[in-house]
């Protein structure tokens, strides 16, 4: 059994502006996901999924993770969960 390396905030940042299709830079700027013409519920869905499959799925255990609307605040629940660097 191999622990996957802890991923980063950048890592993070990275999957969510992949999956809106937009810079990393801009999704850092505005953090707010109804701020970003891309997203929506659906985005969001796949945003989770994805980083539930980097961090061993355990972001799906987060309570009310999917209410979170915001790249810091889900960041901050990562590092204090102790899934992100």
């Amino acid at each position: 059994f191999i622990m996957k390396k802890k991923i980063s905030k950048k890592n993070v940042i990275e999957i969510i502006a992949k999956k809106l299709k937009m810079p990393p830079m801009q999704v850092e700027k505005l953090d707010n996901f109804s701020k970003m013409k891309s997203w929506d519920s659906l985005a969001h869905l796949d945003i989770l999924s994805a980083l539930d499959a980097k961090l061993n799925n355990k972001v799906n255990k987060i309570k009310n993770i999917s209410d979170i609307k915001s790249v810091k605040k889900i960041i901050s629940i990562l590092k204090k969960k102790s899934l992100i660097k």
